[in-house]
């Protein structure tokens, strides 16, 4: 699994912990538990190195009516979300 995020050229140049210059990136291996429609990122590469290396990401997936995969983070102290859409 990898997983790379451009952000969009603001007045302020975004950074922050896992956000560098704009830009995040990571990879691993991941767990699928498909009874509780959850998946776990195995972090093994990061651009933010060892902030995220050797940590589980717990998310949470859901597939809409039309198709649409949407994950969110498992844990109670991140509040964002991200929707697939298939064209």
């Amino acid at each position: 699994m990898s997983v790379q995020l451009l952000y969009p050229k603001l007045p302020t140049n975004q950074s922050n912990q896992y956000v560098l210059d704009g830009y995040e990136a990571s990879f691993g291996s991941y767990d699928v538990d498909e009874a509780r429609h959850t998946l776990t990122h195995h972090v093994q590469g990061s651009n933010t190195r060892d902030l995220l290396v050797g940590k589980d990401l717990p998310r949470v997936y859901q597939f809409t009516a039309d198709g649409k995969l949407i994950i969110l983070s498992a844990r109670p102290d991140e509040h964002w979300s991200v929707t697939w859409e298939h064209y």
